[in-house]
């Protein structure tokens, strides 16, 4: 499985919570820039939505990516 595909899936099974790219990458034992560019990828694909807003697992206000509804 490819890292777009472990983000999407991982935030499919996550809901509604936002997740940034740091989290991400720590979440499934990537590196940062892959996650970053998986969740890209997720959003132009238009599967998930990527916005500024406060990461739930960290807290931080920063570029979150979610599961669309």
């Amino acid at each position: 499985m490819i890292a777009k595909e472990r983000v999407a899936a991982f935030l499919i099974t996550h809901g509604p919570r936002r997740f940034c790219d740091e989290c991400l990458a720590r979440a499934l034992g990537i590196d940062p820039s892959t996650a970053y560019r998986a969740a890209v990828k997720t959003g132009r694909a238009g599967t998930h939505i990527r916005e500024y807003g406060v990461c739930s697992d960290c807290g931080e206000s920063r570029l979150v990516t979610r599961a669309s509804r």
